[in-house]
């Protein structure tokens, strides 16, 4: 199979990419929008079939995706996926970032959601602090901004004690 190869791409289509992960390659299954809803890995070795396997089954799940008339294809909940392997996970939004920045448009909480999911601490997990924390750096409120200083020298004070002729 040859590097990089891609599905050509229609628009309102499902299709899929190939990319590489480090040691591994891996397929992207993409939706019309083109963000990814499935992936493949496989090790990309010469010697071994894994390569042409994962393109077929590439092949297979786009077609299936792409059924008109009569047919369709669900992909599994996530919940579902994540207690067949006895895992847990917890989701942040649009929706949630927004809730704490209001002023925030949906693409600038998008962005700060994966800000967040690429630098958070896997030791204190992903909190409302951790998201406004990001939020702040990354689209400040102009109350947070603090006014830049005078760099002019202030008048002495003045003695409040009367002066005393001698």
């Amino acid at each position: 199979m040859k590097r990089n190869k891609q599905a050509t791409r229609k628009p309102g289509r499902y299709s899929y990419h190939r990319d590489f992960t480090g040691s591994a390659a891996r397929i992207r299954i993409l939706d019309p929008q083109g963000d990814s809803v499935l992936n493949i890995y496989f090790w990309d070795d010469p010697n071994t079939t894994e390569a042409a396997a994962a393109q077929k089954k590439a092949k297979l799940l786009v077609a299936a995706m792409n059924l008109r008339r009569g047919g369709s294809v669900e992909l599994p909940q996530i919940f579902s996926l994540l207690a067949e392997r006895r895992q847990i996970a917890t989701y942040w939004g649009v929706d949630d970032v927004q809730q704490l920045r209001p002023d925030l448009s949906g693409d600038q909480a998008w962005e700060i959601l994966q800000q967040v999911d690429l630098a958070h601490d896997r030791d204190h997990g992903l909190t409302r602090n951790t998201i406004r924390h990001v939020a702040d750096e990354l689209f400040p409120e102009s109350s947070q901004r603090k006014p830049k200083r005078s760099r002019a020298k202030k008048p002495c004070k003045r003695s409040i004690l009367p002066l005393i002729p001698f």
